[in-house]
């Protein structure tokens, strides 16, 4: 249900945030757990070999079980880098757990220097956080369309999850002609998958 009184991306992206930034830490890690499991019980989780995720922050859905997961299970799995010059996010294979990360752009963990550059091609599967998303797959980011930029360079047969708590699921996110659908949103209640 999208926020009472919300008629556009920047007060939609405010009230949500908003509600975000009041969950406590133990609600926020109880819902993680419950998103990651259902993350983990999809039949891509398992056949895929090569996963990006991303490192949690400011309250996000957390990822760290299932980077964990991954790796012990052999898979490949990278996180994004922030180019803030060029605009752009691109992924870094990491070995280790939360080791292989440093402070990045935005204070955001990132794969360090030394990591491997993995091209987006290779993905099976990419974790997408965000500020909400719809039952349509359309996603409200931050505003600086690092995401809609790097997913239309996925193979047309990456599967793409949304995470994000309950009330992260809006009627719209008022998306425009750039922005990018996932096809599954998968939350503390519920998976949906979207195309």
């Amino acid at each position: 249900m999208t926020p009472h009184g919300v008629k556009d991306k920047v007060a939609l992206r405010t009230a949500v945030l908003n509600t975000r930034r009041t969950l406590s830490n133990e609600k926020a890690a109880r819902a993680s757990i419950e998103i990651q499991n259902r993350v983990r019980s999809l039949p891509v989780f398992e056949s895929a070999n090569t996963i990006m995720a991303y490192a949690a922050c400011r309250n996000e859905v957390q990822t760290g079980r299932l980077i964990t997961e991954a790796l012990k299970g052999d898979k490949r799995v990278a996180l994004p880098v922030t180019d803030t010059d060029k605009k752009e996010i691109y992924a870094r294979v990491i070995t280790a757990y939360p080791e292989d990360l440093i402070p990045g752009a935005y204070g955001i963990l990132e794969p360090k220097t030394s990591c491997p550059v993995i091209p987006p091609q290779e993905f099976d599967l990419v974790l997408v956080p965000g500020v909400a998303f719809d039952p349509k797959g359309f996603r409200l980011g931050f505003g600086g369309g690092y995401y809609d930029r790097f997913l239309p360079r996925l193979r047309e047969d990456t599967v793409t999850v949304g995470l994000a708590y309950g009330f992260q699921v809006v009627d719209t996110v008022f998306p425009e002609p750039h922005d990018c659908r996932v096809k599954y949103v998968v939350t503390d209640a519920a998976v949906i998958k979207v195309c």
